[in-house]
């Protein structure tokens, strides 16, 4: 631990032994995360090991603080990073209390000590304290009250919400002038396409080109026969990208992106292609889908709730400029 003297004294809970996390505590990291997904909620694929990992340990100049039981578990933990191009680095802060433990101080405790490491941090190399970003991938209540307290503010959130397959899918009529198609390697231009218009005019579009955007969205557990392309007379008009869930036992179903032209909204297009690509889901033995799902888009939520999607857990990213010291 850096500059210790610096840092706030650990709250008084019996039985904790505080000590510095690194990368050799992965099992530790991975129990207490998996914790944390049973009550919160969240993406399931982002609890398993490999993924916790790279969560927790974003960057190689970094620190990391555990309260340890005295079976070996992690009541709470919390890592912090320096991530981005030198010169426009961010501190990351990642951090849990177990919810059992929740309400003691430990995440108060934990936060204002990354806060403390990420000055140091920045003084080891050289620049001046900037940007502190949480991320977490199962946000609490009381997680998101801590943040605000500490003068954080939110910068992205996103509702995770599924839909149970074991009951009737809505019946979704084709207008006569809307085609689908499923994912051909000759029809990514397309989606490419479907996708840029649907998207493009959102804040924080992040411009990827064709080639990026077809190689991120065809690298992991994609579903060719689950994807949808909505032609409204031939031209590119709304698509939908299906993934299989493989961390469920049995597999599930992921929504990946479903987007809609501005000029097709309301007309029932993004209904009609998540309700084939569930019915593509369902006949292949997929008990549920999930998706993720921007607050700050209304109107997809209330076409989500409509087809019976439901809420499951939230994921968010809030920042704040670092104190000077």
């Amino acid at each position: 631990m850096k500059n210790a003297s610096n840092n706030p004294a650990p709250p008084d809970v019996e039985g904790l032994e505080w000590r510095l996390i690194t990368r050799n505590d992965p099992g530790a990291l991975v129990e207490l995360a998996q914790s944390g997904y049973q009550v919160d909620g969240g993406l399931g694929f982002l609890f398993v090991p490999e993924a916790i990992q790279a969560h927790f340990f974003s960057g190689e100049n970094g620190t990391g603080l555990g309260a340890f039981l005295p079976d070996g578990r992690l009541a709470a933990g919390i890592t912090v990073h320096l991530v981005g191009n030198p010169g426009q680095q961010r501190a990351k802060i990642t951090g849990l209390v177990r919810p059992g433990l929740r309400g003691k101080g430990l995440g108060t405790y934990l936060l204002s000590w990354s806060e403390s490491q990420a000055r140091q941090l920045c003084a080891d190399e050289g620049t001046a304290p900037g940007l502190l970003q949480v991320a977490t991938e199962s946000l609490s209540a009381a997680a998101r009250r801590l943040y605000l307290a500490h003068g954080f503010q939110s910068v992205f959130e996103e509702l995770v919400m599924e839909r149970a397959l074991s009951t009737p899918l809505p019946e979704a009529g084709l207008p006569p002038d809307v085609t689908l198609v499923n994912w051909q390697a000759g029809l990514a231009e397309q989606f490419f396409c479907a996708y840029q218009t649907a998207f493009r005019e959102r804040p924080g579009f992040p411009g990827y080109s064709a080639a990026e955007w077809i190689g991120q969205t065809t690298e992991s557990d994609f579903k060719p026969e689950w994807s949808f392309l909505a032609r409204v007379q031939a031209a590119p008009s709304g698509f939908v990208l299906g993934y299989i869930d493989l961390t469920r036992d049995p597999p599930g179903g992921y929504i990946g992106q479903v987007g809609v032209a501005p000029a097709q909204r309301r007309r029932g297009l993004a209904s009609l292609l998540l309700v084939e690509s569930m019915r593509r889901m369902q006949a292949e033995g997929v008990r549920a889908a999930l998706l993720a799902v921007h607050v700050n888009n209304p109107g997809a939520l209330e076409a989500y709730t409509r087809i019976g999607f439901k809420t499951v857990g939230r994921r968010a990213r809030f920042e704040r400029l670092a104190e000077p010291a």
